[in-house]
């Protein structure tokens, strides 16, 4: 079991599926968001404090939970004080993203560098944001105008947009410059390749490509 900090308010643990039988739980019961669920989460969350020696201000607490090819768990647990805005959440994001690539990496590209920088992995780099109307969402594009964009797409589910970003590839100003601008303009954001994958399936597709890029030009 290997516990990481990813922000100020995200905690991540892999996990091993031998060290969840150990710790008195099935596979099937974590899966079944029931009580079992519920209670295996607050244990990893209660051992992630002692881990770290702290308590963690509890406010809303949302887990995200990827299997990983060697048939590990990796569980991402963000906390939310009321205090705190969606802001701080994508900057969550962000820091896991900036984790992910190599530091020479990232040196060059605070140095301005143009060469590629290794891509994150797509379950931490893609974000999902959310608005309530839709000319907020063209407004956003639109103030995205000379930042790069990776790939993106739009979604209507259940009344709502969503504005599938991939942010591997970004650089740390762009990062932060975009953090901003979420702040103000979005209602809500979420992560995850798996959380597009559902909007993919489920949801009407409005732009399946260059999404930015199309609402920025409306």
């Amino acid at each position: 079991m290997e516990f990481s900090r990813v922000g100020e308010h995200t905690v991540k643990c892999v996990i091993s599926e031998e060290e969840i039988y150990d710790l008195g739980y099935t596979m099937d019961e974590i899966m079944s968001n029931g009580e079992r669920t519920q209670e295996f989460m607050n244990q990893i969350f209660d051992m992630a404090e002692q881990e770290f020696g702290t308590k963690f201000d509890m406010g809303i607490k949302t887990v995200r939970a990827d299997f990983l090819a060697d048939h590990t768990l990796s569980l991402t647990f963000s906390e939310h004080p009321a205090t705190e805005g969606m802001m701080e959440h994508l900057k969550d994001i962000v820091n896991g993203l900036m984790n992910s690539i190599p530091p020479e990496a990232l040196e060059k590209a605070k140095n301005g560098s143009k060469q590629p920088q290794k891509r994150a992995d797509s379950g931490v780099s893609v974000v999902l944001l959310i608005f309530e109307k839709f000319e907020v969402a063209v407004r956003f594009a639109k103030l995205l105008s000379g930042m790069p964009v990776f790939g993106s797409q739009l979604y209507k589910y259940e009344g709502e947009y969503f504005l599938g970003m991939d942010l591997a590839g970004y650089e740390e100003h762009d990062l932060e410059r975009m953090s901003v601008i979420a702040d103000e303009y979005a209602d809500d954001i979420i992560a995850g390749a798996d959380k597009r994958a559902f909007l993919m399936e489920h949801a009407q597709t409005i732009l399946d490509s260059h999404a930015v890029e199309s609402l920025a030009k409306l």
